[in-house]
């Protein structure tokens, strides 16, 4: 099999689904004496060591905020990299390859429902699914998404859960499209009820409801090579009532004074709409600096964390795609692979907490610095009074007690976290769990 990204199975394998959750921790007993310790999830406003004060983009400036990273030649050179994994019809495979791939991922989850580490919240969903799979017939044409919509991992709506048994961390979820994204339609089961579609970042089945019917050729064509409007944020509104989000690429007809003339995504294809001309807007892609990045990032705050596309929200590593994707970086969907996506990648395994932190900072001296811990991955947005601070989509961390055991707490959103969140716990810091930089900026 001919295949620029990695199959999606090997992901799973891997343990690094997009900001996969960290195993719940057991409580030990507490003496009697001991203060009380809650298990959690107790929820947080804000992680430990940071007020609204540090959630303010004004307190993150850097002497390189102007500085433009990479130029079009760098941009250029680093989507090459990406370039097959990002457009499915470059890839280098079928709906036959896509069909085994997805029984790889079943088979995947069969052994670990066999041993224990999974769970059906409906016995019998995952058999179904296997039958819907091998009743599937390959086709192939594109499709446009026509609103937000939930891509499954297997063609069943029933739920597939870790021992915690936490119904915000659905391992059914793969991720959520947006409507406007270009997808190709590699199978189809169950009388054309559940579609297998490679969106070039994730593959995943969902139903056809919220897609447009099938793409002329000349069509697709035209949506992937016209020059592209990029919407910066989430909330922004066509003319016509489109609602559109951050991350979007729309087929620029026209830029006009006032407004941008575009194609965005109808039930029967290609509709011709307008976007008033604002910040939330961009016509082809942004300089790429730091400052621009960074206040983009703090523009997000708050906006809900959403394991695998729930409900339309994001996790860590769909949020730091979507946010440089107007900025012409096109980062692969998992965390794992994000890790290695920069120009320069630094592995600091082994290092001391010191030494890291000295790696952090001579990194951002130069470019802009993703922080990858395995489960999760953060932007830095820089130093203040010997710590370090980050910001990511985040749905937990945990802190130990003074007299035994752990909490859970439950931030679930778009949050600045310290680098020594979770020190002393039996997860550790973040910063002892960083295990990769992923730089973008001058090699």
């Amino acid at each position: 099999m001919s295949r620029a990204r990695a199959p999606v199975i090997a992901l799973l394998l891997a343990s690094a689904w997009a900001c996969e959750r960290q195993p719940a921790v057991p409580q030990a007993e507490p003496e009697p004496s001991a203060p009380t310790c809650p298990a959690g999830p107790v929820a947080a406003a804000f992680a430990p060591g940071i007020d609204a004060a540090l959630e303010r983009a004004s307190q993150w400036s850097s002497p390189i905020d102007e500085t433009v990273l990479l130029d079009h030649a760098a941009l250029t050179q680093l989507r090459a990299r990406r370039a097959d994994a990002d457009d499915p019809w470059r890839a280098g495979w079928d709906g036959a390859h896509a069909l085994l791939d997805a029984g790889a991922r079943l088979s995947s989850y069969e052994a670990e429902i066999a041993k224990g580490e999974l769970i059906e919240t409906e016995p019998g969903a995952l058999a179904a699914a296997r039958a819907l799979l091998e009743a599937a017939e390959p086709v192939d044409h594109a499709r446009l998404v026509v609103r937000e919509t939930q891509l499954w991992c297997a063609p069943l709506r029933g739920t597939l859960l870790s021992g915690s048994r936490d119904p915000a961390f659905d391992r059914n979820l793969c991720t959520s499209l947006h409507g406007g994204e270009l997808v190709r339609v590699l199978a189809r089961t169950d009388g054309g009820r559940w579609l297998l579609v490679d969106a070039g970042h994730t593959l995943g089945w969902l139903p056809p409801t919220d897609l447009s019917t099938r793409l002329r050729e000349e069509d697709r064509l035209a949506w992937r090579g016209a020059p592209s409007l990029w919407i910066r944020r989430d909330g922004v509104r066509t003319e016509g009532g489109v609602e559109l989000r951050m991350g979007v690429a729309l087929p620029l007809l026209a830029d006009e004074p006032t407004r941008a003339r575009v194609q965005v995504a109808g039930p029967q294809g290609p509709v011709e709409d307008s976007v008033a001309k604002d910040d939330g807007i961009a016509i082809g892609a942004l300089p790429l600096t730091r400052g621009a990045v960074v206040a983009a990032a703090f523009r997000q705050l708050g906006a809900p964390y959403g394991w695998g596309g729930r409900n339309g929200a994001r996790d860590c590593s769909q949020w730091l795609r979507d946010l440089l994707l107007p900025f012409g970086v096109a980062l692969p969907r998992h965390s794992s692979q994000q890790a290695q996506a920069g120009v320069t990648t630094v592995d600091v395994r082994g290092l001391s907490d010191a030494d890291k932190l000295a790696a952090i900072e001579r990194a951002a001296g130069t470019g802009l610095v993703l922080e990858y811990m395995p489960g999760h991955i953060m932007l830095d947005v820089g130093g203040r009074d010997g710590r370090r601070y980050a910001i990511s989509a985040i749905a937990e961390f945990v802190t130990p007690c003074e007299g035994g055991g752990e909490t859970l707490w439950r931030l679930d959103r778009v949050a600045v976290t310290d680098l020594e969140t979770g020190r002393g716990s039996a997860r550790g810091a973040f910063v002892e769990r960083i295990t990769t930089l992923a730089v973008l900026g001058p090699a």
